[in-house]
């Protein structure tokens, strides 16, 4: 029954996610709307008023640099609207544009028009994008060469002399077209922190972004490649010369596949000297907000860098939800959890990722420490503590559950095989065994995904846990 329970409770949180995301989606194009026409109107009234205020506004946003031409074009609505009454209430919704816009890099909002229509923006912005994944083709072309170099250099060593023909063929994981996905959000995130680095508004050009892309590709690889497995086969023909005799060939088939990497989000921070992670974090902010403003994703724009940073990475969902989850705890008890343990037995396993920034653009915060160990491994909770939800989605953390241990503390364990016996609401002590390592949802191999958070908000779990 608790299972039911908690099985539709999840329902019931993803439909009304969904309907929150319709609300917040619809409201954020009534914005572009709202600027639309507040463009339009501003023009009459600057034309009622001999333009004066709208005029001096535009005149000191441009002044200001491209922020300032969309703050100033709102100024100057407002300056020239302000004594008609009944269109008072339209300032604050411009005010609300101008917020939006201030999340979007400034180099896109060049003319006040911009902020009527975003034709103008999206062919700013498409031009950054397609430089930068021009950078990142030729990139992965150089990639490609260097590996049918190396294939080349083995067939001249005599490596394979033994067969009378040789094929090679070779693959990427992920696969090209995903990877050049995920380059595509690469390459927004670059801009986002080429704009939160560049101090001075007027070096926000394409030149200087163009500068800034060139100086890196000459001397950084920014897509790396290894070798993952390296598989043969060989068949046999057979055929028969004008005398009847009979000839055999070999034909030997190799077929390589190769992890490959996106190191340009790591390369182009060093580059920028985005070494603060809330610089970092507002960087991935900007560049989701803009990915929403151009119709390149239906998720909803972040909203704020500390509040809501999460909701771009896959998993975001699991972090708000827990926010949720926590709001509506009748029995708010303080810290109960005691001293914590490390969550997997000794010698089971080794640490395959740590927390923090990582290169692999659709989830650039690493937001726990992924422990490697074998599938079925029992999973332990590290507190004392209460299931406070226990959720499936193959999309993200596949199978996972989350432990309060009061305080607005809690443990999360993801990518399990399969729970253990207890359900949302038990209670559990510490070393009981909540589940078993897997693989399920977003994973590559058999691990433990382990956040440590405060409040909905992931913190280092190394903090948390014994030295290891």
């Amino acid at each position: 029954m608790s299972d039911k329970r908690t099985s539709n409770n999840l329902e019931q949180s993803v439909d009304n996610d969904a309907n929150n995301a319709m609300g917040a989606k619809g409201m954020f194009g009534t914005a572009q709307d709202i600027g639309a026409a507040a463009a339009e109107a501003s023009k009459a009234a600057a034309k009622s008023t001999a333009g004066s205020g709208a005029g001096a506004g535009a005149a000191a946003g441009s002044a200001a640099g491209p922020h300032g031409t969309v703050m100033g074009a709102a100024v100057g609505l407002a300056v020239s609207l302000f004594a008609k009454p009944v269109v008072k209430g339209a300032i604050v919704l411009i005010l609300f544009v101008v917020m939006v816009f201030s999340s979007l890099p400034s180099m896109f909002f060049e003319n006040p028009v911009d902020v009527a229509d975003h034709t103008g923006p999206e062919q700013v912005y498409t031009r950054f994008k397609e430089y930068a994944m021009q950078k990142y083709t030729e990139e992965l072309d150089l990639r490609k060469n260097e590996i049918e170099a190396a294939f080349q250099a083995r067939m001249r060593g005599g490596e394979f002399s033994g067969y009378d023909n040789v094929e090679f063929s070779y693959s990427f994981n992920p696969t090209e077209d995903v990877f050049m996905a995920q380059l595509m959000e690469a390459s927004v995130l670059i801009i986002a922190m080429f704009e939160i680095s560049t101090d001075e508004w007027r070096q926000a050009s394409f030149t200087h972004f163009k500068r800034a892309m060139d100086s890196v590709h000459f001397w950084n690889d920014t897509i790396a490649v290894e070798k993952s497995s390296e598989e043969r086969e060989v068949t046999y023909s057979v055929s028969y010369d004008g005398e009847g005799n009979r000839e055999e060939e070999r034909t030997l088939h190799i077929h390589i596949t190769y992890n490959i990497f996106d190191m340009g989000v790591e390369v182009f921070r060093q580059r920028f000297g985005l070494t603060d992670d809330r610089d970092f974090i507002k960087s991935v902010e900007m560049a989701h907000n803009t990915r929403v403003f151009f119709g390149e994703t239906d998720d909803l724009p972040l909203g704020g860098v500390t509040g809501g940073a999460s909701g771009s990475f896959p998993g975001g969902g699991t972090h708000n939800t827990i926010r949720r989850a926590l709001a509506e705890l009748e029995d708010s008890r303080s810290f109960f959890g005691g001293s914590p343990i490390i969550p997997l037995p000794a010698g089971t396993w080794g640490v395959t990722s740590e927390f923090g920034p990582r290169n692999f653009a659709p989830d650039p915060i690493h937001t726990g420490i992924d422990f490697g160990a074998d599938g079925g491994t029992p999973i332990f909770s590290v507190m004392d503590g209460v299931v406070l939800l226990r959720l499936t989605n193959m999309r993200t953390f596949g199978h996972h559950i989350v432990i309060y241990h009061g305080g607005g503390v809690t443990t999360m364990y993801a990518h399990m095989s399969s729970f253990g016996a207890f359900n949302v609401g038990d209670s559990v002590s510490r070393g009981d065994v909540i589940g078993y390592v897997g693989r399920t949802g977003l994973s590559t191999g058999d691990h433990l995904h382990f956040e440590y958070q405060i409040n909905g908000s992931a913190h280092n779990p190394r903090i948390l846990l014994p030295a290891f």
